[in-house]
């Protein structure tokens, strides 16, 4: 079984990077930064275990949150289960996916 990598990020501007194996394997492990653990209000390596399922979870903030449920947005994670993880409702991860959606449109 062979595994594809993608390079981490070298910067905190690149907020994030998937890095992992065939999906259709095993889920792939997000890398949120490798150069700095935190930036102003958002602590990646929070965000980054809540990603990828790393138990105990930690307590994220607000920030962090929306943060942690982008990425696992895009990995194809379902409504509720980025909201059990995260720590909110199941209709505030409807609602940032809309704004999300709303916003690209705008760009």
């Amino acid at each position: 079984m062979s595994a594809t990598h993608s390079p981490r990020p070298h910067s905190v501007a690149a907020a994030f990077t998937l890095v992992g194996t065939d999906p259709s394997r095993q889920p792939r492990h997000v890398y949120v930064s490798t150069t700095a653990t935190s930036e102003g209000s958002v602590d990646f390596m929070a965000v980054e275990r809540v990603v990828n399922g790393e138990l105990p979870l930690p307590e994220l903030t607000e920030v962090e949150q929306e943060m942690a449920a982008r990425l696992m947005t895009r990995e194809g994670y379902p409504a509720h289960q980025i909201a059990e993880r995260v720590g909110v409702e199941t209709r505030t991860v409807t609602r940032w996916r809309a704004a999300w959606k709303k916003e690209e449109e705008q760009s």
